[in-house]
Order: C-alpha cells, then sequence, then structure tokens
C-alpha cells in the first residue's frame, strides 16, 4: 500500500529512506496466531536499527498508528518525529472490542469475505480511481483469514495513547480523508490539538486509506513536513 506513496515521495525527497514494515500474516511477514501492538514496537526497533541508529521518523496509517504510539512509548529517545494518519489515540470500548471479536471469529469463519462485507465500503468512495479501487479489494481478498483475526484481536487489546498526547514534545504531522467514516477529521483535529507541536492535513478526496487514494498529496504533505525537521 505504501509502495507508490513511496514512489511519489522520491520526486519531492531523493534523500529519505523509507521503509515499509509488514504486520503479521500480511505482506512477506509470517502469520502469528497472537501478537500484540506493544510487541510490535520492538521489532519496529530492530527493523529501523538495521539502517540507522539515529532517531527515526515514525508514520502510520489505521492501525499502523496505533503501532507509531507503541513505538513512541517504547522508544521516546529514538522517535525524531511523528505522522499519524487516520487513526486515533484512544483505545476501543468494550463494544467496539466486542465488535471486534465478532468481526474475528467471521474472518475464521468465512474468511476476506467478512472484511469485504465490513471494511470495503469504508476504504473506496464513489469518486475512487477504479484501478486503485480493484487494487484494495484483492489486497482485502488475498488476505489470509488467520492474519484479519489476528490483527482485529491486537487492535481489540490496545492500549489507551490519549496519556501520551499532551507528552509528545517531537514534531507531528497529522493526516485525515475528507471521506474517512472511520476516523473522522474533527476527531483528528482534536487529538492534533493536544500535541505540542503538530501539523494537521486534510486530503479532503480521501476516504480512510488517504495514501493510497492520493499518493502524491500524501508524499507531499510528508516531504513538507520532512523538510521543517
Amino acid at each position: 500500500m505504501w509502495e507508490p506513496m513511496a514512489a511519489e515521495l522520491e520526486s519531492f525527497r531523493d534523500d529519505t529512506a523509507l521503509v515499509a514494515i509488514d504486520f503479521p500474516g500480511f505482506g512477506a511477514s509470517s502469520l502469528r496466531p497472537a501478537w500484540s501492538l506493544a510487541a510490535i514496537s520492538t521489532e519496529i526497533r530492530t527493523e529501523a536499527e538495521r539502517y540507522t541508529k539515529q532517531p527515526v521518523t515514525v508514520a502510520g496509517l489505521s492501525m499502523g498508528g496505533y503501532a507509531a504510539f507503541e513505538f513512541l512509548r517504547a522508544n521516546p529517545g529514538l522517535t525524531r518525529a511523528l505522522v499519524l494518519s487516520n487513526t486515533r489515540a484512544e483505545a476501543d470500548s468494550e463494544e467496539e472490542k466486542q465488535h471486534r471479536n465478532v468481526f474475528a471469529e467471521d474472518a475464521r469463519r468465512r474468511g476476506p469475505d467478512a472484511a469485504m462485507d465490513r471494511l470495503y465500503s469504508n476504504f473506496v468512495t464513489p469518486e475512487t480511481a477504479p484501478a486503485i479501487a480493484i487494487e484494495i479489494r484483492s489486497w482485502i481478498m488475498e488476505a489470509d483469514p488467520e492474519a484479519i483475526a489476528a490483527a482485529l484481536d491486537a487492535m481489540a487489546q490496545r492500549n489507551d495513547s490519549r496519556d501520551l498526547l499532551p507528552l509528545v514534545t517531537v514534531p507531528s504531522l497529522v493526516i485525515s480523508g475528507g471521506r474517512d467514516v472511520m476516523m473522522r477529521t474533527t476527531s483528528m483535529r482534536a487529538m492534533a490539538a493536544r500535541l505540542e507541536d503538530a501539523s494537521f492535513v486534510e486530503i479532503p478526496t480521501a476516504a480512510h486509506l488517504t495514501a493510497v487514494e492520493e499518493p502524491r498529496a500524501w508524499a507531499q504533505a510528508l516531504a513538507s513536513f520532512l523538510e521543517r525537521l
């Protein structure tokens, strides 16, 4: 999902290395029956240290934002800046946890069809480019049911990061999609307002997967942000 944005970023900055990390069971990462977002922060650090010992900018979209919060919590001295896209700081409510549990069981029973039924309409709009909409659909349908279920379980059990917001002193970039019905622009603006040094960018035409629908706009926002670090 990051490849088109990474290609666009190169046109703005040729001095920036972007390392994309797959969650367990997705992309090239091995399937695991259970994992936590808190534990993932250690794996992100290990991967980052393959390339540099210096502090890094950590960026995450949706579930990736939850991982970014956990990386910051565990590695404040290694976080140069934070990019949070289409995500939130608060943990799931009990009702939301129950919804994820039901979703996870549905995914184990029906496979990726369960994710198509529950997520696809939130990832695209009538204006989404057909090629992108088809690609998003293919990603969902190729996903391993156990990977979907494990990711849902990890999100349901994640830490609440609202306590971190006023403690974040590194520069932050918050990106929202104007058509995102999962993470509304108003709530993301409110999150940005609690960060000490935050820039806020709304991509009006994008739904939840902003970097996928509008990779150039996302890359431009990121490049402008990096320019001031």
